[in-house]
């Protein structure tokens, strides 16, 4: 370990934070990449089940296809777990099997934050119960924002972010606004 924050992240936030990057329309932020903010900045794992997600979504020629794959290209980047079934444990919240080991291995490693996009359902609420300690849960637009107030991000590129989400992922944007006015309004 080289003293950084442990995070343990699923399958969408990778792939949400590679979408500006890979995105070429007008819309998308640019001036950042947000993956690799994440992958230098944070002790990064994840359960190999979402390197196999991710492989699985690549290949097109969509913009999340093309997302998965410099999400693999970075790979080399991330810490990857094979993670033991839980048995009894399995988490029946809606979650697919990728989100559940991530838990797992969050709970495994006791990790300084646990990244999902379940925001937008019900699912956050689960993962919330699920997790060992519930300071670790994190989203996308939180970490963009924890990013923009340790200056590894620009706040304007976070803005711009945050709004590209909102349109394009169709993110809450009420909890988006609140992130906003918490850490990127003086």
């Amino acid at each position: 370990m080289d003293g950084k924050a442990v995070a343990v992240v699923d399958t969408n936030v990778l792939l949400n934070l590679a979408t500006p990057v890979v995105d070429g329309r007008p819309k998308a932020p640019s001036g950042a990449d947000p993956l690799k903010a994440l992958l230098v900045t944070y002790d990064v794992h994840t359960p190999t089940g979402v390197l196999g997600e991710l492989s699985e979504t690549r290949g097109g020629d969509d913009l999340l296809a093309t997302a998965a794959d410099l999400v693999l290209r970075a790979s080399h980047h991330l810490t990857t777990h094979e993670v033991d079934d839980q048995g009894d444990d399995t988490l029946e919240y809606g979650l697919d099997r990728g989100e559940t080991e991530a838990i797992w291995l969050a709970n495994e490693l006791q990790a300084d934050l646990f990244l999902t996009d379940e925001f937008n359902t019900t699912n956050y609420l689960f993962v919330a119960l699920a997790l060992n300690d519930r300071n670790t849960l994190f989203t996308t637009p939180h970490l963009l924002c924890t990013l923009a107030i340790h200056d590894i991000l620009t706040v304007e590129y976070v803005e711009a972010a945050l709004s590209y989400y909102v349109e394009t992922k169709q993110w809450d944007a009420q909890y988006v606004e609140q992130l906003r006015r918490q850490y990127l309004v003086d």
